[in-house]
């Protein structure tokens, strides 16, 4: 007889145990907690200005998902926890990311500004110079290098990366127009040499 109340009892107990393991409450102020703080990071632009910072925070935020999906209240209560930390600490990363990256946009502008004056103060001593093509690249070149210029002063406070972009193409273009006004200039030079006396 007591076999048989062993073999009832130890499965119950077995079965009671599993139960109220698997019916502990999910873990929601956590979860709450850090969904707010992956907003709020991902809203001062992590993916951009913190970009490690950010994989490790959405990796955290996959592995609760999981373990909340599984049940595993506990181990995803931990988790939350570490993916708020991750979350704040990829927050406080962009803000810094940000703050650099406005400050190398906006020396680039700078520096980018004073190489122009000087290539459109070449342009101009070359102007009688330029053939009607030239002329035509050299006014498509210059509304395009003013308006990019434009676009990333405008753009620098706010998205500072996008203003980089927008600078990306224009030391090229300054390169281009500078080798080509040096060419412009450099045989005329040769020209007003005096004519060698016989």
């Amino acid at each position: 007889m007591n076999t048989l109340r062993i073999r009832v009892v130890v499965p119950l107990l077995a079965a009671v145990s599993l139960l109220a393991f698997g019916c502990a409450s999910p873990p929601e102020a956590e979860k709450k907690a850090a969904d707010a703080a992956v907003s709020a990071a991902t809203a001062a632009g992590a993916e951009k200005y913190a970009p490690s910072d950010f994989t490790a925070m959405t990796a955290a935020v996959k592995k609760a998902e999981s373990e909340m999906a599984s049940k595993s209240y506990k181990e995803a209560k931990a988790t939350y926890e570490s993916v708020k930390t991750a979350a704040d600490k990829a927050a406080k990363a962009a803000e810094a990311g940000k703050a650099a990256t406005k400050a190398e946009a906006e020396k680039q502008i700078a520096d980018l500004e004073g190489r122009w004056k000087e290539v459109q103060g070449k342009a101009a001593a070359a102007a009688k110079k330029l053939k009607a093509d030239q002329k035509a690249a050299w006014d498509a070149v210059a509304k395009s290098v003013t308006e990019a210029l434009e676009a990333a002063k405008s753009a620098v406070a706010g998205d500072a990366a996008a203003a980089k972009e927008t600078l990306a193409s224009i030391p090229a273009a300054l390169d281009k127009w500078e080798a080509a006004l040096a060419a412009l200039a450099g045989p005329k030079k040769d020209d007003k040499k005096p004519a060698a006396k016989k």
